[in-house]
């Protein structure tokens, strides 16, 4: 690390790397097939005036998608300056700042979207950005072997109504199991859960990258992955998802097409450059070297970004997913639902 800036020093393969990249060399990926699944042209074209646009996005300092956006010009390409003020720790926290007209739009799991769309929050689902990284971690020495173990065992969350304690209690309840119930259920600060797995006070944790990769590699933990979305058909569903106020939508169609395009040109980026989207990281994941970086995007899922009917189409499988756990009415049809929380900005 340098002593001026913090940052860890590239290494020559990343050097090379950042040094032959940018903006240039991002439109020839353009045409490279990736797991898009969306229309390669849209109906609509941006209108290349210059805004300045505040999104509420968690963990906005090592997110890749916002990272790979800015450093590689894909906002700029767009006429648009993207700012994320302040510290936002959590996707529940990113919708509830919408709600309070602190910005044009907020990025956070549909897991947190569904419930709080369904509630009344004036927005609209544009655009899926990235797979998720949910893990369920659990000491060795637990005696956990399967998800039905899990029963009776104490389980921390970093956040006491997070997508990835939504997501585990929807695994545990397709194999019969209430998690509300039936897992004692303990919230924890971050800087906490180490030690408390270390001392036995905890049996596993409910976590997503980085935080659980760092916690299931770290030097001697002692923890197995039980569970988690980076793997199956769960490496197939979009997590984080882009929403705009209505308002927004309503008063500057424009800039909600140069925005959903801008990040639409960035995934497409990221599938075809995983060795610099590392690079990036790796300045950003200051307290991870830059094998662990690799290794930890190495043991994600490829991209996954969704427009239009195939994301409509996601949403309705996680409404039926909400259902299971009690976070949406048993009676709400779920396509209907999907259909009016979303909005395809591409077509007129």
């Amino acid at each position: 690390m340098t002593a001026q800036d913090g940052k860890k020093p590239a290494t020559g393969r990343r050097r090379a790397l950042m040094l032959a990249g940018g903006v240039a060399g991002a439109a020839a990926a353009y045409g490279v097939a990736t797991q898009l699944r969306h229309p390669t042209k849209s109906h609509r074209e941006p209108d290349g005036r210059f805004r300045t646009l505040t999104l509420r996005w968690p963990h906005a300092d090592r997110d890749p998608v916002l990272i790979v956006a800015r450093e590689r010009g894909f906002f700029a390409n767009y006429s648009l300056d993207v700012k994320t003020p302040g510290e936002t720790p959590t996707g529940n926290s990113a919708i509830s700042e919408i709600a309070q007209d602190h910005a044009v739009g907020a990025v956070a799991p549909a897991l947190s979207w569904l419930p709080r769309l369904h509630d009344g929050i004036p927005a609209k689902l544009v655009a899926g950005l990235t797979a998720g990284s949910f893990r369920v971690l659990v000491r060795v020495k637990s005696g956990v072997t399967r998800l039905e173990s899990i029963v009776g065992k104490t389980i921390a969350t970093t956040d006491e109504d997070s997508a990835d304690r939504r997501f585990f209690s929807v695994l545990l309840r397709r194999k019969g199991i209430d998690a509300d119930r039936s897992v004692n259920w303990t919230l924890l600060p971050m800087n906490e859960v180490s030690g408390a797995l270390a001392a036995g006070d905890i049996d596993g944790v409910v976590a997503h990258d980085p935080f659980a990769w760092t916690l299931l590699t770290a030097p001697g933990a002692g923890l197995k992955e039980l569970a988690g979305s980076t793997t199956g058909l769960y490496a197939e569903r979009v997590n984080l998802v882009l929403g705009l106020t209505d308002e927004f939508l309503d008063s500057d169609p424009d800039g909600s097409v140069a925005l959903t395009l801008a990040l639409r040109d960035t995934c497409r980026w990221i599938a075809a450059h995983t060795d610099e989207v590392s690079t990036l990281l790796s300045h950003h994941l200051t307290d991870m070297d830059d094998d662990a970086v690799d290794a930890m995007l190495a043991h994600e899922p490829r991209p996954v970004h969704l427009l239009g009917r195939w994301l409509r189409d996601q949403m309705a499988q996680y409404a039926d997913e909400l259902k299971l756990i009690g976070r949406l009415p048993d009676a709400l049809d779920s396509g209907a639902f999907a259909k009016s929380i979303c909005r395809n900005v591409l077509h007129v």
